[in-house]
């Protein structure tokens, strides 16, 4: 009899758990769901290569949605992202990770959207009252990350989510998790990663409550070509979110000397998202451990947004 391996059996195991949890909030809820801002990409690299996030999870920046991902460190590694969405809103994170060794990897972080200050207007003052109110939608990380051995590792992250209407008149909360793993096959130069992302109570704006938007995601990369100057990788994702149907990712990554990346992919499925584009800089000849990356992300109807990320190692 074949006896199957240990790292195989964890990752079948945590796989079937996935499946089990997210079969719980299947089915599409279009317009019931809140906290959209959990959405957002919070790292430029992942949407240069087509929002598939899952599987290249790296970083600090992957407590945000595949805390596995924190294993990679060594050290501690900062992560600032931001993007300039559209009608003046402004959407950014902020990591910091920091290894322990054989005890695992720990993370915090910070994610918000927020506008601008907008005019309070009536119809006695269309031109506006003098006074002003913004919205800002906040999450606050905390996670943690360990290998289960040389090739499998999980990650479970916890978040505080706070939203604000109108100056604070208007507020809501609510608390979700997330949980991620991440299996390397080096023999097939192939990395599998799975996530289940903001499983937790809904949010309550006044007496409506929202569900929050769960996400199922199980994606893999595949190094191509390997060689002493170049590396070429290609990564494929598949999610379920609970408000539409399966969307499906795609990218690729071309890496020259170790020092610059050209990335590109694509989103089938979406309602106005198509493709990406992107590049990343290695800081190392600047004198830094870390990276600098952009990511372009194409609207069909709208402006395209332009995501910067820092990465710094300590």
């Amino acid at each position: 009899m074949k006896i199957i391996p240990k790292n195989i059996r964890y990752f079948s195991l945590f796989l079937s758990f996935f499946v089990f949890l997210a079969s719980s909030f299947a089915g599409n809820r279009s317009g019931t769901v809140g906290g959209q801002f959990l959405k957002l990409p919070t790292d430029a690299r992942a949407v240069a290569m087509g929002g598939s996030v899952v599987a290249v999870a790296e970083g600090a920046s992957s407590l945000a949605y595949n805390p596995s991902g924190m294993t990679s460190i060594s050290g501690t590694t900062v992560s600032f992202t931001y993007t300039p969405w559209f009608a003046d809103i402004q959407h950014s994170f902020v990591g910091l990770a920091t290894s322990l060794d054989e005890f695992g990897t720990i993370g915090i972080g910070a994610t918000m959207l927020a506008t601008d200050d907008m005019p309070v207007t009536t119809n006695a003052y269309p031109e506006g009252t003098g006074e002003y109110f913004r919205a800002a939608d906040y999450a606050f990380h905390l996670a943690y990350a360990k290998n289960i051995s040389d090739k499998f590792s999980v990650g479970l992250a916890g978040k505080y989510i706070y939203s604000s209407l109108y100056n604070n008149k208007t507020t809501a909360t609510s608390i979700a998790f997330d949980i991620g793993t991440l299996y390397d096959m080096p023999e097939i130069r192939t990395r599998l990663g799975v996530s289940l992302n903001n499983l937790g109570n809904d949010i309550q704006y006044l007496k409506e409550p929202y569900s929050l938007p769960t996400s199922l995601r199980f994606g893999a990369v595949v190094t191509l070509v390997q060689e002493d100057e170049q590396r070429l990788l290609s990564t494929l994702q598949v999610g379920r979110p609970n408000d539409a149907d399966e969307q499906y990712n795609v990218g690729a990554e071309y890496i020259f000397n170790d020092m610059f990346a050209l990335r590109g992919g694509y989103k089938f499925v979406y309602d106005v998202e198509s493709f990406t584009a992107g590049f990343g800089l290695n800081l190392l000849s600047m004198g830094f451990s870390g990276e600098l990356n952009y990511g372009y992300n194409h609207f069909d109807v709208l402006p395209g947004t332009h995501t910067i990320s820092f990465e710094l190692g300590f």
